[in-house]
């Protein structure tokens, strides 16, 4: 969904909202002027309000607390870490919520990974206003909402869910921690604080793990480590 088709839908006059009764929305995304856009147009459908926006994961964890909205719609690469350990925070803090992952990412890991977690709804950020509308609106009622292309291919990966090889047990002891803090959203100056460590070292220990785990992202490697077990410890 671009900026260039959300300012399309924003022409017509407002409608005015149902007040209290309205759908209450948290918007998660650090990229601003894509944020504020679709703010604007989430505020004109008459049952979606308010719609409050968090550009930072320390926002977004303080406006959960606060407010419990009825759905969050969170771009998956938000946060230093990666969605997948906030997507686990609002199902603790406010498990009536329901998560729509907005997101570039198609790996079929990361998506049941986003699933176990606690998400509800997964859209390509190409996706129509429209159709966003129409998930959320699902999400709302309980639905689940997965593009068509993804669904058969998610499906096996959930309903298999039987034991087998842990890719994890390929990893030493000292990138089983780097990888811990990857989960918790650290960045590498944090990792290497944390541990005690030299970034450099940070960086060395990154790359072995995406290398032994067979991924290509930082964000690939912590969904992998939620699907199979591995949690957040940071609150």
């Amino acid at each position: 969904m671009g900026v260039d088709d959300l300012s399309a839908d924003l022409s017509g006059t407002r409608r005015s909202g149902p007040g209290s009764d309205g759908v209450s929305m948290l918007l998660a995304d650090d990229h601003a002027l894509f944020a504020e856009a679709l703010q604007l147009r989430l505020s004109r459908e008459p049952d979606l309000r308010p719609v409050a926006v968090a550009y930072t994961v320390a926002q977004a964890r303080a406006r959960l607390v606060r407010d419990r909205p009825d759905v969050v719609v969170l771009d998956m690469a938000f946060g230093d870490g990666g969605a997948l350990p906030l997507v686990e925070h609002v199902r603790e803090v406010s498990p009536r919520s329901g998560v729509v992952l907005l997101t570039e990412v198609t790996a079929v890991d990361a998506v049941v990974a986003a699933l176990r977690c606690g998400a509800r709804g997964w859209l390509p950020k190409t996706v129509g206003s429209a159709e966003l509308v129409r998930a959320i609106r699902g999400v709302h009622r309980g639905e689940a909402w997965l593009p068509p292309e993804l669904l058969g291919r998610v499906l096996p990966e959930l309903l298999g869910g039987g034991p087998g090889t842990d890719p994890l047990a390929v990893l030493t002891a000292r990138e089983r921690e780097v990888l811990q803090c990857m989960v918790d959203g650290l960045d590498r100056p944090r990792i290497a604080r944390q541990l005690r460590v030299s970034t450099n070292t940070v960086r060395s220990h990154t790359q072995n793990i995406l290398a032994k785990l067979g991924v290509h992202s930082t964000l690939e490697s912590v969904a992998l480590a939620l699907r199979h077990g591995v949690r957040g410890t940071r609150r």
